[in-house]
């Protein structure tokens, strides 16, 4: 299951460093950006927003979920600022100030958890 949150939590930020730094000034550049380009935009915010609410949900029934960790706090920080992004709609300069922090904030959560999207207690009775 483990492997599962870890490869979600890779979806979420690899889309959205992909959107932000390499689809957004190929957009910008073709002239596409930010009338069409906002789109592609919203709709990977939206698609991760999904894959850290599974993240969230996953964690919650499997038990491992706490919220003093620092990596749990992260997800929920994530997630937060995917539903701020959406709160932004009409202004698209704040939103991608936004996408920025996410890209910043998801770089610092994988050097922090580079293995574990949520860290369980250590037992001697581990299944993954």
């Amino acid at each position: 299951m483990r492997h599962y949150l870890i490869l979600l939590r890779t979806f979420w930020l690899g889309g959205l460093w992909s959107c932000a730094y390499v689809v957004r000034p190929l957009l910008e550049h073709k002239g596409y950006f930010p009338h069409h380009g906002v789109e592609v935009m919203n709709a990977m915010v939206g698609i991760g927003a999904v894959a850290g609410t599974l993240l969230l949900l996953m964690a919650l029934v499997r038990r491992v979920f706490d919220w003093r960790q620092l990596p749990s706090r992260m997800l929920l920080i994530m997630l937060a600022l995917s539903a701020g992004y959406f709160a932004l709609l009409p202004w698209w300069k704040l939103q991608m100030m936004v996408l920025h922090a996410m890209c910043v904030l998801g770089l610092v959560w994988l050097w922090l958890a580079p293995l574990d999207v949520v860290r369980r207690q250590p037992s001697s009775h581990r299944v993954d």
